[in-house]
Parts: structure tokens; C-alpha cells; sequence
């Protein structure tokens, strides 16, 4: 074998490299996206999709939290939202697809979100103080299809303080 490189081998070489860079640099993308928040009256804006976080609410009476949020499309395809799209996690605490977990409006199973159209959802997570429990975060996967992106809300329980005792946290 001779030490010579010829033309033919070095193109294919560096076919080889560009294709393996290139190939590399499609993995790191593969980490997702997930903003966070830390207040109520805050959006993130995900895969097209914008969700605020309107308002958070704790009721002493059944000990659960109540989250507001106003989702507007403005992606091509129509949303599918399902219970299956929200969770809310605290320290030992876990309401994902489980008795835990109510999205109490619509009070369908399913509802479909239209391109330019905007929704309001209630979600209500059973035996959860967000006052004392905290921090506790509300997670939203706008399309399950891609669960690695998400808009994501940590709230602690100085942002979550009622003004006075027994009414709603704005």
C-alpha cells in the first residue's frame, strides 16, 4: 500500500466526516425544551403553543390546589388536550395521569384546541397544599407526541401567599 491520498479517498474521507459532525450535532438536540416559571400571570411559549399561568388557588375546605391556565394555539394542526398533558409534582408528590389529577374544565376526557383559538383549563390536584407542600411545580406538554418539551411553572409558597386568609392567590 502506498503513503499517496488520492482525490477519490480524500473526498469520500471527508464525505465521512461531514456526515458524522453533522450526525453529532443532531443528538445534542435531542435534550428538549423546558421553560420554567416562577409566578403566577407568567407564560411560556412552546412548540407554537402559548400557556399563562392565569392564577393559582388553594382550598383549605377539600386540601386541594387549583391552577388557571389560558392556552392559545398557534401552531397549523389542532391541539389534543387530554388530562394525560398536565402534571403536578411537590416533594412527595406526584398527580400525572392518576386519581390525583382533574382537569375539571372542560369537562370532557378530550378537547381539541384550533389553530388561533385559546382555552381556558382547570386543573385540580387533589391533597396538595401549594402553601405548605411547595415548591410544587405544574407542568404542560402541549403535544404529547414530542413529551421531551414542556412549559413548566415552580411555585413557592411566598409567590402562592393569599393577600388575606381564604381568598384566591393572583
Amino acid at each position: 500500500m502506498t503513503g499517496e491520498f488520492s482525490r477519490r479517498s480524500f473526498l469520500k474521507y471527508t464525505a465521512l466526516t461531514a456526515v458524522a459532525v453533522a450526525g453529532s450535532s443532531l443528538l445534542t438536540g435531542c435534550s428538549g425544551y423546558a421553560p420554567v416559571q416562577h409566578a403566577p400571570g407568567t407564560s411560556n411559549t412552546v412548540l407554537k403553543v402559548v400557556s399563562t399561568l392565569d392564577w393559582v388557588e388553594y382550598d383549605e375546605e377539600t386540601n386541594t390546589t387549583l391552577f388557571r391556565l389560558v392556552v392559545t394555539n398557534g401552531r397549523k394542526n389542532a391541539l389534543e388536550v387530554t388530562k394525560a398533558n398536565f402534571a403536578v409534582k411537590a416533594e412527595g408528590y406526584l398527580a400525572y395521569q392518576n386519581d390525583k389529577l382533574q382537569v375539571i374544565y372542560p369537562d370532557s376526557l378530550s378537547h381539541q384546541v384550533k389553530q388561533g383559538e385559546t382555552f381556558t383549563y382547570y386543573v385540580k390536584a387533589k391533597d396538595l397544599n401549594a402553601l405548605t407542600d411547595g415548591p410544587v411545580t405544574l407542568t404542560y406538554y402541549p403535544d404529547l407526541q414530542y413529551s421531551e418539551f414542556s412549559a413548566n411553572w415552580e411555585l413557592a409558597a411566598d409567590v402562592l401567599e393569599p393577600e388575606l386568609p381564604g381568598t384566591s392567590t393572583n
